[in-house]
């Protein structure tokens, strides 16, 4: 209940747009910053009608105070609420306008600081020109990143470009897009680095850390466990270390499980046989973004995602 409405902007689509001019890529983004103000002005206009017909009633209720049985203040505080614009696909963005990814070059890392601290200051400035508080934040994009990277390999303006940066199994996508809408295709999550970049988780932490102060909320640092057991000592010494020596403020440590539904046998990493009974009906579980899932929920893109996972042995953290 913090954000009367997310708006997520595709950035890729600016990129292509800008056509390699920096300026230009700054002034679209800031363009569909405008757009989303719009939209929040839309929706709070209406769920301001809904609020005052009484047409709320979980969000407005008056819970009694439990000494004096008198009505509190309503539950939800609609004037601290929100509008959040979130970005996706920070990553695809710099690759097309720099040609490299952001665990490639420095380049890209400082397109990316610079595309999200003008984005970060300009809507402070939407804010206070609207009277509306806006937020930049990293969208979760369970789906989004799919949907974004599909309308793209669909439009003709941008199909070609698209193709250059999307991540995932591009030869499946084109092969199947006339049939289906959910492809192993996607835009990388907010800004991080891919999924499956061959690099340290060292240097991973490196390159993300820096936009935690940027954004208003919804990062996460991924570390992908391998399948070995974790030592809880590695683990508390290294997430000590990341709290104290970079900007990280929220961070998962997430390791795949599978569990057999024939007895309920627990397996570490992501199994298609139980190694107790040899059942072959298995539910796979693993961090979808901030929360663990079953697997077999997930749509195709986020499914190639947790394929493309670059994964680290706890051994190696400290």
């Amino acid at each position: 209940m913090g954000s009367w409405q997310v708006v997520s902007l595709n950035c890729p689509r600016a990129a292509y747009r800008a056509e390699g001019d920096t300026e230009r890529l700054i002034d679209i983004l800031k363009e569909l910053m405008d757009n989303a103000v719009e939209l929040f002005k839309i929706k709070i206009g209406w769920m301001d009608k809904v609020a005052a017909a009484g047409r709320m009633p979980f969000a407005t209720q008056q819970p009694k105070d439990p000494v004096t049985g008198k009505k509190g203040a309503i539950a939800v505080d609609i004037d601290a609420l929100v509008c959040t614009i979130g970005v996706v696909g920070i990553n695809e963005m710099v690759r097309y306008h720099v040609g490299t990814q952001l665990h490639e070059s420095k380049d890209a890392q400082k397109l990316a600081l610079r595309a999200m601290i003008e984005m970060e200051m300009y809507s402070k400035e939407l804010s206070q020109e609207h009277g509306i508080e806006i937020a930049l934040a990293r969208t979760p994009a369970e789906t989004t990143g799919q949907r974004f990277a599909i309308s793209d390999l669909l439009h003709v303006d941008y199909k070609e470009k698209a193709m250059e940066v999307v991540q995932g199994d591009i030869e499946s996508a084109l092969r199947d897009i006339n049939k289906s809408r959910d492809l192993p295709v996607y835009y990388t999550n907010g800004t991080h680095t891919i999924p499956g970049a061959n690099i340290s988780l060292i240097d991973r932490i490196e390159i993300e850390h820096p936009f935690f102060s940027i954004v208003a909320g919804g990062n996460i640092l991924h570390i992908w466990l391998g399948e070995g057991a974790p030592d809880a000592r590695g683990l508390k010494e290294f997430a000590m270390n990341i709290s104290r020596n970079t900007q990280v403020g929220y961070f998962a440590f997430t390791k795949d499980m599978s569990i057999c539904q024939n007895d309920f046998h627990l397996m570490s990493g992501l199994k298609d046989k139980c190694e107790n009974c040899g059942s072959t009906d298995i539910e796979q579980l693993s961090r979808v973004t901030g929360y663990v899932q079953a697997v077999g929920g997930w749509n195709n893109a986020k499914k190639q995602e947790l394929s493309d996972r670059m994964r680290y042995q706890v051994k190696g953290l400290v």
